[in-house]
């Protein structure tokens, strides 16, 4: 399912190693002329903003520029709205691409395949005609209608039309053509001002081409105008890290990439209320040190959001080289919540490897709907914003590549609860298309690739309605097992005890093969080996006195 060239095999530092190479690949005079672009697109972009981060006490070390809403649509416009494929459509000749392609062109080359040969050409005679009047009717600013070709095209697509010759084509010419229709639907529901039937698409887009960093800008795209600005900084973050990742050479591409990266971020801590942020510069200090004075710091610069302060211990954060003091520096992110209980379970979300949200302990029945709901608005929706605005600024996470699509598939699995059918399948397409991404970000252990295609299969049977014994309800009840059992251990802990007259020195804890400790816990159970053998006396070890 999942490419074995290209960037799969790169790791997250390849990203920085991408980006020193090419800055000692500028002359002179290039370098002069970033600078020179640097200090413009801080005039162009946007103004300084009076905001929290002027009087020292915003998220980032220093205060980054604002950028207008204008700014970022002429972004857009730039980079999703205009497609190197229409010109193939137009002309009848293939055209370079804005990135390099992931793996050389003679790798990437099917047996069969001429040289300079486009895969659009190849598409069946059906599907070529409602790709050329889709694009037509684009030209024409007819959206509508061309959302109707382009669904055509898709559904020609999806029957076996898509190529003329299937023996002179691959999967991948397949999927990327595919990837391209999907992308066309995207631009036509943003200008149908529809971002929700966008967002659909683009998911879809991604799955079918996670290594274009167009198809996550588009996705980024449609997160803005849905308002889910930390959702929109991650998928510019993603979009950014693809581009240098392909070597991508346009200098001004990349600082329009971060910038947008950047607008999202200041716009996700703006429009929040539970919780506020800051970002702390880290090198190779001990990070246990450096977490306690983040932890420090932080109730020093915002005394309102002292309930509960947490700094993230999984994975370094990384900033827009635009909102940095310092490029390429990496971060400690700490968070500050008005609500103490909303905070404990973040931290408890974010730190375990198998965790569960409030949400699934909750025994669902018609009778409790109406409460469900309310923990819903109430909590659930402000933790999930918390989760969210975490991963907008993390690549690498220590829990494991799939992390971020586990917290999609419990998002997705209380909403299911909820009987939100629609937003589910939403969520679900959107953790196959972070899935699908994971291999072109970092490297992949063999167990976590396992991992990875079983989650992707798992949603693809959500997505069907098809029930039954999946990996992820496994996780889940691995994961209530161990959260009951670590509630009974902090509750035995916290409730006081009657000590027995001469039993002070009488030590209980068990010995040998006959128990077995579970993980985490101070919890023992017995052993299924020893139970084979029959029940035996029980014996009181006496401690030394």
């Amino acid at each position: 399912m999942f490419p074995q060239q290209g960037l799969s095999s790169r790791a997250p530092e390849a990203w920085q190693e991408a980006k020193e190479h090419k800055e000692r690949s500028q002359s002179g005079a290039d370098r002069a002329s970033r600078k020179r672009k640097a200090g413009s697109l801080g005039t162009v972009s946007g103004t300084k903003a009076e905001t929290p981060a002027e009087s020292g006490t915003g998220p980032f070390p220093s205060a980054p520029l604002h950028i207008p809403l204008s700014r970022l649509r002429e972004i857009e416009a730039e980079l999703i709205c205009a497609d190197e494929a229409d010109t193939e459509f137009e002309s009848g000749e293939p055209v370079a691409p804005a990135v390099p392609p992931a793996v050389p062109p003679a790798a990437a080359q099917p047996p069969g395949q001429a040289p300079g040969d486009s895969r659009w050409h190849r598409a069946g005679a059906g599907l070529q005609a409602a790709l050329r009047e889709g694009s037509a009717r684009c030209r024409q600013r007819d959206f509508a209608a061309a959302a109707a070709k382009f669904s055509t095209a898709l559904e020609l697509c999806s029957k076996g039309f898509a190529i003329e010759d299937p023996l002179k084509s691959s999967p991948d010419d397949i999927s990327r053509l595919a990837s391209w229709i999907e992308s066309k639907l995207v631009v036509c529901y943003l200008k149908l001002e529809q971002p929700g039937l966008a967002l659909h698409h683009s998911h879809r887009s991604i799955i079918q081409n996670p290594s274009h960093f167009c198809n996550h800008l588009r996705q980024a795209t449609c997160f803005r105008c849905l308002h889910r600005y930390s959702e929109a900084a991650r998928s510019a973050m993603v979009a950014q890290c693809l581009y240098v990742l392909a070597e991508g050479a346009g200098l001004e591409t990349s600082d329009l990439l971060q910038l947008y990266w950047q607008a999202m971020i200041q716009e996700a801590i703006r429009g929040e209320s539970s919780f506020s942020a800051l970002y702390t510069p880290f090198e190779k200090e001990d990070k246990a040190d450096k977490i306690k004075e983040a932890n420090k710091t932080f109730a020093e610069k915002h005394p309102d959001y002292v309930q509960h302060i947490f700094t993230d211990p999984h994975g370094i954060h990384l900033l827009p080289e635009k909102a940095e003091s310092h490029p390429d520096q990496q971060y400690l992110l700490t968070l500050g919540f008005r609500n103490k209980e909303i905070g404990k379970t973040v931290e408890k979300f974010v730190t375990r490897k198998l965790p569960v949200f409030p949400g699934q302990k909750i025994t669902f029945s018609p009778s409790m709907e109406e409460a469900a709901e309310t923990f819903w608005q109430n909590t659930g929706e402000r933790i999930m914003a918390a989760m969210a605005f975490l991963g907008s600024t993390k690549i690498k996470d220590e829990r494991g590549p799939c992390a971020q699509a586990i917290e999609q598939f419990h998002h997705a699995s209380l909403l299911s609860h909820l009987q939100r059918g629609e937003e589910q399948a939403q969520v679900m397409t959107q953790a196959m298309a972070e899935l699908a991404t994971v291999p072109y970000l970092q490297r992949v252990s063999e167990e976590d690739d396992k991992l990875l295609q079983s989650l992707m299969a798992d949603a693809m049977d959500i997505l069907a309605g098809r029930t039954g014994e999946h990996v992820w309800t496994k996780i889940q009840k691995v994961a209530l097992i161990e959260e009951y059992l670590r509630e009974g251990e902090e509750h035995y802990l916290r409730t006081p005890r009657v000590q027995i007259p001469g039993m002070e020195n009488i030590n209980w804890t068990p010995r040998g093969q006959k128990y077995l400790r579970l993980e985490n816990t101070n919890m023992f159970i017995p052993n299924p080996r020893s139970l084979a053998t029959g029940p035996k006396k029980r014996h009181i070890v006496f401690a030394k006195s």
